[in-house]
């Protein structure tokens, strides 16, 4: 398995995506997609901004930078991978610090209406994580728009600055199962020995 902080991001952004399409098209049972769509959009934008931090300096991803150069000088002494090789207890910046350091350290703006939205979905993935929530109809129907807009505005925003996002979205959470591959391979098979066939015969 091998995921890259794009391959990642989008992967979650999808995710987002198609729970809250099960949201919106079921009428019990539901309460579920609407949280995995808090997580996973929560998760698609922090690794996402991390990932246009990392375009500028992979440095600017780690809340502690001296640590993490420590841990790089370490990790090219003895040929590692990566940094958390040498250095385990190494932390990336949250979603709110990853905001702060592309306005202020890449000099990317990111629209006021856009931060408050992210800042809503974190709140309510925050309550989710590490305690409860109790929503009324309005304060879901308010959480339900603001999920929509944080996705749009954010996909649209973050592909200007990350080449090809969207078409990495289209692509994410492709499945092949092993029935269809078999399934496959076997029609495969048969067209290799029909071919056989008629060559000699």
């Amino acid at each position: 398995m091998k995921f890259t902080l794009l391959d990642n991001g989008a992967d979650s952004l999808k995710g987002a995506y198609e729970s809250l399409e099960k949201f919106n098209n079921q009428y019990e049972g539901t309460d579920h997609n609407l949280k995995d769509t808090v997580i996973f959009l929560n998760h698609g934008l922090e690794i996402l901004f991390k990932l246009i931090l990392k375009q500028s300096s992979p440095a600017l991803m780690f809340s502690d930078i001296k640590a993490y150069q420590k841990a790089k000088e370490e990790m090219r002494k003895k040929g590692v991978a990566n940094v958390f090789e040498i250095n385990a207890t190494l932390h990336t910046v949250t979603l709110e610090e990853a905001l702060k350091r592309v306005e202020l350290l890449c000099d990317i703006d990111i629209p006021d209406s856009l931060k408050g939205a992210i800042f809503y979905i974190n709140k309510i993935r925050n309550q989710l994580m590490h305690y409860e929530v109790e929503l009324d109809d309005e304060q879901l129907n308010e959480l339900v728009q603001k999920i929509k807009f944080c996705y749009e505005e954010s996909v649209e925003f973050l592909g200007i600055h990350i080449d090809n996002l969207e078409e990495k979205i289209e692509e994410s959470r492709f499945e092949y199962s092993r029935e269809e591959y078999e399934g496959d391979m076997m029609e495969w098979y048969a067209e290799m020995r029909m071919e056989e066939e008629r060559i000699f015969n």
